[in-house]
C-alpha cells in the first residue's frame, strides 16, 4: 500500500522559551505533512512485504504467511504505548508495518524482516511534503519520538534535505542506526547544517536487510518538531485589499508585508482564488522583485468568471513562504468584452461575411461596428462591394466596468481572374508567340508554366503543339486561376532558291524543281500563263518564260513561291562563250532594257541577235561597271547577247517582252 499525504497551505511560527517553531506534526490531522514511500534513497514504492502507515493501531496479532505455497503462522505483539510526554499519547504516528499482518488485519508497527528467500531486502522512506526555512537561524533542531526493534540490518536512519527533497543527506549523528528500542523515546538533533536554508526538509527510512535475526516493533515516528533560535524565519502576509469590487481584466494593488530576510533575487507573487476561495489552482496576477514590504501591481484576468468568493495570497520564491488569504472577500464583476484584434483576407467573391465571429470567443454581444473612417457599420461585410480597411467593434454593455473595442482589419483580395483558355497558331519561321498578349479577358502579370515549371518555355522553332498554364496566384484563403494556353506551331514552306536557266529547244525534257535550292517537294507549279503545270518541261514545245513553284505551309504558316526563268533557245551556232567571265542575265527591267551584272571587267563591245541569227544591235562604245543596262527595240522573242570584254567574250541568251 502507498498512501500519499499533503501538506495544507500553513504558516507555522511559534515562538517558546526563547525557540522558534518552524514546523510541527503530530500526525493527528487527516492531512498529515509527510509523503509516504517515496523512492527517496534507493527505496521502493510499492513493496510487496512492508510498507510505511499512519493509524492509530497498537495491537498486534496473530496470522500466517505463504511461503513456497505452504502457510507459515507469526505472532505480531503489542507496539509499546505512549508516554505522556507526546502530544497526543497512543493516538495516530507514523510507522511501518508489514503486508502480511494486514492481510491478517494486524495494523500496529511491525515489519516483516528479509530472508532473502520468501522475504527480499528493501529500504522504505517517508518524508516531509512541504520546505522549512532556516534562513536567518543560528541553530535549528530536529525531535521526534521513535520506537524499532529491528536487528543488525533492520533499523531506522535519518535523513536531510536543503534543495526541497531534491537530494538527501544522512544524519550520522549518533544513533545513525535507529533500532534495538521497544519503546517511546524522544530524539533531538541540532547539526549547523540544518540552518540558512529556504527549502529544509527531513525524511525517514527503514532498512530491512536480509538478516537471520530480528524482532518488532518496526521503525515508528510520532511528535516530529523543527525549532530555531536567533533570528525570526521569515513571514509574509497581504495587506487590505481596496476597493473589493473589480472588473475582469481591471488593475488591482496588492499590498503585503514581509518580515525576516530573504535572498537576493526573491519574487513576491500575488495570487487569486477561485470565485469560492480556494487555491487549489491560484492564478499569479502580478509580482516584483524585492526582499521587503511592498504592493504587487496585479491585473484580474480578462476573462475571470464574475464571483463574490475571490481571495488574494503572497508567495515569495527565496525562501519559499505562502502567506494565508487577504482578509475579505473580493468581487469580480464581468467587463465588457469586444475580442482580440485580428487580420483576415477575404476574397472579393466569398459573398457576406460576419465579421462578428472573427473577434474570438466570449465576445460580448452588446456592441456595434464603424467601418473605414468611422462611418456606421452593420457586421456584414459584402466582399463584392466592401472596402478593405480597419472593422472596429465597440461594447457598449450595461454597469461599470468599462467598455473594451478590437478591430477586425480586413484586406479584400479580387478574385484570381486568368481569363478564357486560348489556342493559337504560329509559324516556326516567324516570331516567337507573345504570351501575354494572347491573354483573353484575365488578369495581366500571371505566370506561364509549361510542364509544370516557369522555365524553360517551349522552343517555337520546333513545329508542335504546346500546352502551357497561365495561373494568376491569389493568397488563401483565395483560390488561384489557370487558363490553358494551347499553342500550335507550323511547319515553314520551302519553295526553295529559284534560278535562271537556259534551254535548247532541240534539248531533252528537263524537271524544272531540279533547279531549285534546296526546295520542299510535293509542290505545284504553274507556267508563264499563270495556269497549272506538272512540272516537266519539254523545250520543243515548252515556252519561254518565267515559271513559278509554290508550298503549302502547316497552318498558319503561309505558302512559299520561288521562279525559274527559263530561255529557250534555239542554238544555232552563234559563238559562245570564250572566257570565264560570269556575266549573267537579270532580267528585263523596262520595255526594252535588259540588265546584266558584270565581274570585274571592261566591257568593249555589245552585240545582239535574233532567233535567226540576225544581229539587230550593236554598241561599241566601252564601261566598266558593277551592271550592264541594255536597251533596244524588238519584237518579242528570244536573243543572244555577245559582250567583248578584256577578258574575252561572253554569250548571254534572253528573252525580250514587248510590253
Amino acid at each position: 500500500m502507498r498512501q500519499t499525504l499533503t501538506l495544507p497551505a500553513l504558516t507555522l511560527c511559534i515562538v517558546v522559551s526563547g525557540q522558534t517553531v518552524l514546523f510541527s506534526e503530530d500526525f493527528e490531522s487527516v492531512s498529515p505533512a509527510f509523503t509516504l514511500n517515496t523512492t527517496d534513497v534507493n527505496s521502493t514504492a510499492s513493496s510487496p512485504d512492508n510498507t510505511w502507515l499512519i493509524n492509530n493501531a497498537y495491537s498486534g496479532g496473530s496470522g500466517s504467511v505463504i511461503c513456497i505455497g505452504f502457510p507459515f503462522p507469526f505472532t505480531v505483539p503489542n507496539t509499546a504505548p505512549q508516554p505522556a510526554g507526546i502530544t497526543s499519547p497512543n493516538g495516530r504516528y507514523l510507522h511501518t508495518t508489514s503486508i502480511a499482518a494486514q492481510n491478517s488485519g494486524i495494523q500496529n508497527c511491525c515489519f516483516i524482516a528479509g530472508d532473502g528467500f520468501c522475504t527480499q531486502a528493501a529500504n522504505h522512506f517517508a518524508r516531509m511534503s512541504a520546505d522549512v526555512s532556516t534562513v536567518g537561524a543560528s541553530q535549528v533542531t530536529l525531535s521526534f519520538w521513535w520506537l524499532c526493534g529491528g536487528g543488525t540490518n533492520n533499523y531506522g536512519e535519518v535523513y536531510y534535505s536543503t534543495n526541497a527533497g531534491t537530494s538527501w543527506t544522512l544524519v550520522t549523528a549518533a544513533p545513525n542506526q535507529y533500532r534495538n528500542q521497544g519503546t517511546w523515546t524522544q530524539q533531538t538533533i541540532s547539526l549547523p547544517e540544518f540552518a540558512g536554508h529556504a527549502t529544509l526538509r527531513f525524511g525517514f527510512r527503514f532498512m530491512n536487510g536480509v538478516t537471520a535475526s530480528a524482532a518488532d516493533p518496526g521503525f515508528g515516528i510520532d511528535d516530529v518538531v523543527i525549532t530555531s533560535s536567533g533570528a525570526a524565519p521569515p513571514t509574509v502576509e497581504p495587506g487590505a485589499i481596496s476597493p473589493l469590487v473589480y472588473c475582469a481584466g481591471a488593475a488591482i494593488s496588492v499590498p503585503y508585508t514581509a518580515t525576516g530576510t530573504y535572498e537576493g533575487g526573491n519574487v513576491f507573487t500575488a495570487q487569486l482564488s477561485d470565485a469560492f476561495g480556494s487555491f487549489a489552482t491560484p492564478v499569479s496576477i502580478g509580482s516584483v522583485a524585492s526582499t521587503a514590504s511592498g504592493t504587487i501591481a496585479a491585473t484580474v484576468p480578462p476573462g475571470t468568471p464574475t464571483g463574490n468568493g475571490y481571495r488574494v495570497r503572497v508567495v515569495s520564491s527565496a525562501p519559499v513562504i505562502t502567506s494565508g488569504p487577504n482578509a475579505a472577500n473580493i468581487t469580480v464583476s464581468e467587463a465588457p468584452f469586444a475580442g482580440s484584434d485580428t487580420q483576415v483576407i477575404l476574397c472579393t467573391g466569398m459573398g457576406s461575411v460576419d465579421l462578428f465571429p472573427l473577434l474570438g470567443p466570449g465576445v460580448s454581444d452588446c456592441g456595434g461596428w464603424t467601418g473605414p473612417g468611422g462611418i456606421p457599420f452593420s457586421g456584414i461585410l459584402n466582399t463584392s462591394t466592401g472596402a478593405s480597411g480597419n472593422y472596429t467593434y465597440t461594447t457598449d454593455c450595461p454597469g461599470a466596468c468599462p467598455q473594451d473595442q478590437a478591430t477586425v482589419a480586413v484586406t479584400l483580395v479580387p478574385d484570381a481572374n486568368a481569363g478564357d483558355d486560348v489556342q493559337a497558331g504560329f509559324c516556326a519561321s516567324g516570331p516567337a508567340p507573345d504570351l501575354p498578349a494572347l491573354v483573353n479577358n484575365g488578369q495581366p502579370g500571371g505566370q506561364f508554366l509549361y510542364q509544370g515549371q516557369p522555365s524553360p518555355l517551349p522552343d517555337w522553332t520546333v513545329p508542335g503543339t504546346y500546352v502551357l498554364q497561365y495561373v494568376i496566384s491569389a493568397p488563401p484563403p483565395c483560390s488561384s486561376d489557370v487558363a490553358i494556353f494551347t499553342i500550335t506551331i507550323g511547319t515553314a514552306a520551302n519553295a526553295g532558291q529559284g534560278a535562271s536557266i537556259q534551254l535548247c529547244i532541240n534539248g531533252p525534257v528537263v524537271q524544272l524543281l531540279s533547279f531549285l535550292t534546296d526546295a520542299d517537294a510535293g509542290g505545284t507549279w504553274s507556267g508563264p500563263d499563270g495556269m497549272p503545270f506538272s512540272g516537266t518541261l519539254d523545250p520543243a514545245s515548252g515556252a519561254s518564260g518565267l515559271y513559278t513553284y509554290t508550298v503549302q505551309g502547316t497552318p498558319p504558316c503561309p505558302i512559299d513561291q520561288s521562279f525559274v526563268a527559263v530561255v529557250i533557245d534555239p542554238c544555232l551556232g552563234v559563238g559562245e562563250t570564250d572566257t570565264a567571265a560570269p556575266i549573267r542575265w537579270l532580267g528585263q527591267v523596262g520595255e526594252g532594257e535588259h540588265l546584266f551584272s558584270l565581274p570585274d571587267v571592261r566591257i568593249v563591245g555589245t552585240e545582239v541577235f535574233d532567233a535567226s541569227g540576225r544581229a539587230v544591235r550593236r554598241v561599241l562604245p566601252s564601261q566598266q561597271h558593277e551592271h550592264l543596262r541594255l536597251s533596244f527595240n524588238a519584237a518579242t522573242g528570244t536573243y543572244v547577247v555577245r559582250i567583248h570584254t578584256d577578258m574575252g567574250t561572253t554569250v548571254v541568251r534572253l528573252v525580250h517582252t514587248t510590253w
